[in-house]
């Protein structure tokens, strides 16, 4: 846990660093951050979201001084460079103040984010997050206070890789308190289960805007139920009594069924792990799983199963499990299929697997 009220101090030093390295001026007791200067001394600005100067619109410029440190057109007067940014602002009447060697002040809307992770991570990051909003002119101006205070021989570049996930979405406007248009997790597991809800997000990608509608949230549980439906085949499949038979491939001429789906797993393995390396797409590994399904359903439509093999189908059954378990759809026990529970609120399991153990002599009386 870090309070910036704690890191005022480090703040200042981390200021004072810029300016000496001759990339931030003072200006009526604030101090920005010299574009001019930094790009001259061989460092890019806008690299998340990339514009040269005079495609900086004045909405971006606002939200990138933010409400509370921008002074309107005084502080325009005080820069060199309509871009520039506050790394320190003089206070005005009722703000928070601490002294400083430019005066009575307080930090601007970025530098505090630099100055916490580079102290408790150093002057390099491997992998940085937040919402798309951020890219610009949040994260860019990170990027750049950070790597003039490193400088070019320390920190060419201050981070690795940003991850910034999409937006929620309700009737086509981006869910947030100003809008009202807001839903609490309680609220959503009060419908829903807490499956139904990650399968939501999983059929969607994290890097776009995501939408939260009764149609996809139908559409998560039309594809719960085919996942249910499965493993229900599966286990069907896996009590009969197989190992007292034969128990190659024999479902169609030459077990040339049984080939057939064994290829289509791992044509399906492979796909599902490109997917996950592809930017973590996780609707592409779904679509690919559910093309699985759907052969193995095929698959046991032929002859009416009767020479369908358990132990394929176990096979299947064990990879899908798998990936439903790295993924949070299902608990984390040794069971294949998923928990009767739907996730619970916090995605345990618990005994739910004994329990449906328990009540499967009685579901194959009925």
């Amino acid at each position: 846990l870090t309070r910036v009220t704690e890191y005022v101090p480090q703040i200042v030093q981390f200021i004072e660093t810029i300016v000496s390295n001759g990339m931030a001026y003072e200006s009526n007791g604030s101090v920005y951050l010299d574009l001019t200067a930094y790009e001259k001394g061989g460092h890019d600005y806008r690299k998340l979201k990339p514009a040269r100067g005079a495609d900086t619109t004045e909405a971006e410029m606002a939200e990138g001084e933010g409400a509370l440190t921008s002074g309107g057109d005084g502080e325009a007067n005080e820069k060199r460079n309509t871009n520039d940014f506050a790394l320190w602002k003089a206070s005005k009447p009722g703000e928070p103040v601490w002294d400083s060697p430019w005066g009575k002040g307080r930090p601007g809307w970025h530098i505090e984010c630099s100055v916490v992770a580079s102290d408790i991570l150093g002057a390099h990051l491997d992998v940085h997050a937040g919402g798309e909003d951020l890219k610009f002119p949040h994260h860019d101006n990170e990027l750049a206070q950070s790597e003039a205070c490193f400088g070019l021989d320390q920190c060419k570049q201050w981070v690795n890789y940003f991850v910034h996930a999409g937006h929620l979405h309700i009737k086509g406007l981006k869910m947030s308190k100003s809008l009202k248009n807001f839903v609490t997790i309680r609220q959503a597991l009060e419908k829903h289960t807490a499956r139904q809800l990650r399968l939501l997000f999983l059929f969607q990608r994290w890097d776009l805007p995501m939408t939260f509608s009764d149609q996809t949230l139908d559409h998560a549980k039309l594809r719960e139920g085919t996942l249910n439906a499965f493993f229900h085949q599966v286990k069907d499949l896996r009590r009969r009594d197989y190992l007292g038979k034969p128990v190659g491939w024999k479902c169609g001429e030459g077990g040339s069924e049984d080939r057939k789906l064994s290829d289509k797993l791992t044509e399906v393995q492979k796909a599902v792990h490109e997917a996950l390396c592809d930017n973590f797409d996780t609707p592409a590994a779904f679509e690919a799983l559910f093309e699985l399904i759907s052969a193995f359903n095929v698959y046991v439509r032929v002859d009416d199963g009767a020479d369908a093999s358990p132990l394929l189908a176990s096979r299947i059954a064990r990879y899908v499990t798998k990936i439903l378990r790295a993924v949070g759809v299902t608990d984390d026990c040794d069971a294949v299929g998923m928990d009767l529970r739907g996730g619970g609120a916090g995605g345990g399991g618990g005994g739910d697997a004994d329990l449906e153990t328990t009540l499967q002599p009685y579901l194959d009386a009925l």
